[in-house]
């Protein structure tokens, strides 16, 4: 896959479409594109190193208890842990044959360092995110 492909994935993931051209073309180039084939375990639920996953091609899934979440393209699952220096409790499945881009921790932490604007920008998503959650969760309990 070339790098303005996944730059374009990225441009719609909602974890990543407000960063800068400069970060997208940074993480396009030094992270680590892995492909996958059905049925392939791509993370671990009790993998040590966190990581975070942007589903480039294909579909997978985190696979939970309850029921299993699809994830495609544009798709990102482990942020959280590479935030917190934990990994997730959570296996990641592939449902067919794709990509994924992965950040590790070493890389999470240059592109914080390199690109103030990033934390910036990922903290105000999550917290939107967190948000949203905990509303919908109100609505539950009212």
């Amino acid at each position: 896959m070339i790098v303005s492909d996944i730059i374009k994935i990225l441009k719609i993931s909602p974890l990543f479409k407000m960063q800068t051209d400069n970060l997208l073309n940074a993480l396009a180039f030094t992270a680590e594109k892995k492909p996958f084939s059905t049925g392939d375990l791509i993370i671990k639920s009790d993998m040590k190193k966190p990581q975070c996953i942007i589903v480039l091609e294909g579909k997978a899934y985190i696979q939970r208890k309850q029921k299993p979440i699809q994830l495609s393209p544009g798709s990102s699952f482990g942020m959280l842990s590479l935030i917190n220096g934990r990994s997730s409790n959570d296996a990641l499945i592939a449902g067919s044959a794709g990509m994924v881009l992965i950040i590790d921790s070493s890389l999470f932490e240059k592109l914080t360092s390199e690109f103030p604007d990033f934390t910036i920008k990922l903290k105000k998503h999550l917290k939107e995110n967190f948000d949203k959650q905990a509303s919908g969760m109100r609505k539950l309990f009212n």
